[in-house]
């Protein structure tokens, strides 16, 4: 089973890296943030989940590898899929739309408002996903190192839906505003001029 793949950035697509790894090419399904912390060339180490799904008309199997930077994010993805109606695009979506400490934190707090705010999950699903993973994740490290973040539309959040609605490429606009708020750290702007900021910048 493959755990980990180490190679160039071939392409870096919207859903998507393609890795070369010893001449072979691996494509490989990522969140949006993962891919918005990967370079456009050069060699990167991508944890990866293998899984396989059957059609089950046609009989066929499809086989898909995804991957993270951060081994706890991969860890968290295998728990999310294992929950009832999770499938592997909704915990793709799920680790796109927030960070792993942010999805830890509202499952451990029963927030179910972060994650209803996922596209594809109804308040039924987002009960259940807490309901499934709270005890389970309890003595589990925040993902990524990082510390309990405050839930509810962050900042990035609200600039980067805006920014994706106004036709920005979702992966460059990810980019850019990470780089805007590293900038502005000790001064974080308004989301209004964030956005701004981030339109001068991409």
């Amino acid at each position: 089973m493959i755990d980990s793949l180490n190679g160039e950035v071939l392409e870096l697509a919207q859903d998507h890296v393609t890795l070369e790894c010893h001449g072979v090419g691996y494509l490989v399904h990522a969140p949006v943030s993962t891919l918005a912390r990967l370079p456009k060339s050069g060699k990167v180490r991508l944890h990866v989940h293998y899984a396989v799904s059957m059609d089950v008309r046609s009989g066929s199997s499809e086989h898909r590898l995804f991957g993270f930077l951060d081994r706890d994010d991969r860890q968290l993805f295998r728990r999310l899929i294992d929950v009832q109606g999770v499938s592997a695009t909704i915990g793709m979506l799920i680790m796109g739309a927030r960070s792993g400490e942010e999805v830890y934190t509202a499952i451990l707090t029963g927030n179910e408002s972060v994650l209803k705010g996922v596209k594809g999950i109804g308040p039924k699903l987002a009960s259940r996903i807490i309901a499934e993973l709270q005890g389970k994740l309890a003595g589990v490290p925040l993902p990524s190192g990082g510390t309990a973040v405050p839930m509810g539309n962050t900042l990035k959040t609200e600039a980067l839906s805006a920014l994706v609605s106004l036709g920005v490429d979702r992966v460059k606009a990810e980019r850019t505003l990470d780089s805007v708020l590293k900038d502005r750290a000790k001064d974080p702007p308004a989301v209004e001029e964030l956005i701004k900021m981030t339109l001068k910048n991409i």
